[in-house]
């Protein structure tokens, strides 16, 4: 099984492709969010107004919350089941939705495609999906009814309803992509928002030159 030791890499990637969302400072949803592995990076290093961190457990949020320490109390934890076809009731509207291993979260990548397209519900006009997940490799002892291949997963980012689907880092068997919604305009013609993001974040780039100080008020939970 893949660990949850995942690459600084990994993390620095989400938070680059963050920095780039123009505007206020940021409403940021996780689902998927077990231990605060992501949100710490995020909360700690990204412009961020508000950050929901959503997930079934309750005992993965209480490892969170010792993960966090201070910072915990900029984190809204919500205790919800995103394979229920309500998850996303009463959530408002986020101007970038992350995950890492939702995929695997959901028990079979069958309910990928439905739990990610309940995601354009809570996004913002031109807002962000970013989704990482392990992906089976030749060789590998990854559980196939768990994890994608490769080559299937940008697709089945797009068919939950999203478009401009982007690689933005793709290390140790796990990938990065950006994504942004299709909105229906009034003719009924599918309208998808620029993405400027990079295409492929290289590691050592240091983007923290980009990052503001995590000084902003965030809401607590």
């Amino acid at each position: 099984m893949p660990s949850d030791r995942f690459s600084p890499c990994v993390f620095a990637a989400f938070c680059a492709a963050l920095a780039q969302l123009d505007g206020d400072p940021l409403d940021v949803l996780e689902i998927g969010s077990r231990p605060g592995h992501l949100a710490l990076d995020v909360v700690g290093r990204c412009r961020v107004r508000s950050y929901v961190a959503l997930d079934f457990s309750d005992a993965m949020h209480q490892l969170a919350r010792g993960h966090l320490g201070e910072m915990a109390d900029r984190v809204t934890f919500l205790q919800r089941d995103f394979r229920d076809a309500n998850w996303t009731v009463g959530l408002g509207l986020f101007d970038a939705v992350v995950t890492m291993q939702a995929a695997h979260e959901t028990r079979h990548k069958r309910h990928l495609v439905p739990t990610l397209g309940r995601v354009g519900s809570v996004l913002k006009p031109g807002g962000l999906l970013l989704y990482c997940d392990h992906y089976t490799e030749v060789g590998s002892n990854k559980n196939p009814s768990l994890y994608m291949a490769r080559q299937d997963q940008a697709g089945s980012i797009r068919d939950a309803g999203f478009s401009d689907v982007r690689t933005l880092h793709d290390e140790g068997g796990m990938a990065l992509y950006a994504a942004r919604p299709l909105r229906i305009d009034h003719l009924g013609c599918h309208r998808v928002p620029a993405v400027e993001l990079r295409p492929q974040f290289e590691c050592g780039e240091s983007p923290d030159t980009q990052f503001m100080a995590p000084s902003l008020a965030i809401g607590a939970g």
